[in-house]
């Protein structure tokens, strides 16, 4: 069931810091993120909501096989086959990719299941 939030919750607000350094300042030196959780790759995503934390997980998805792909067609044309290409290590910016779907799929775990709710102390 798609949870969406109002607010971020401490353990969401934790997962969203290490997000934002994926979406650095722009050209005027203008944050592509936002304090309430929105940030902005090609348009703004509210992480808050489902249906926006979905699209860049699809959108991060996407850009994975992509890049891979580019690899594979380089590696293929260098070598003739693809024979080898699985033991390549990948580039850093597979890896930088890789790391926000992570953070992404942390932080919607984290809102879908309400974990704070859950983990919080009883008083």
């Amino acid at each position: 069931m798609a949870q969406d939030c109002e607010k971020l919750s401490e353990n969401a607000r934790k997962i969203f810091d290490c997000i934002k350094v994926h979406f650095p300042p722009g050209p005027w030196n203008k944050p592509n993120w936002q304090v309430d959780g929105m940030v902005d790759d090609n348009r703004w995503y509210d992480l808050r909501k489902s249906a926006d934390r979905k699209m860049l997980i699809e959108k991060q998805k996407s850009m994975i096989g992509y890049l891979v792909e580019l690899r594979a067609s380089a590696y293929r044309k260098k070598s003739g086959s693809l024979d080898g290409f699985t033991r390549r290590r990948f580039s850093r910016h597979i890896q930088k990719v890789v790391e926000l779907l992570l953070l992404l799929n942390d932080l919607d775990f984290q809102i879908e299941t309400m974990m704070d709710i859950v983990d919080a102390p009883v008083t």
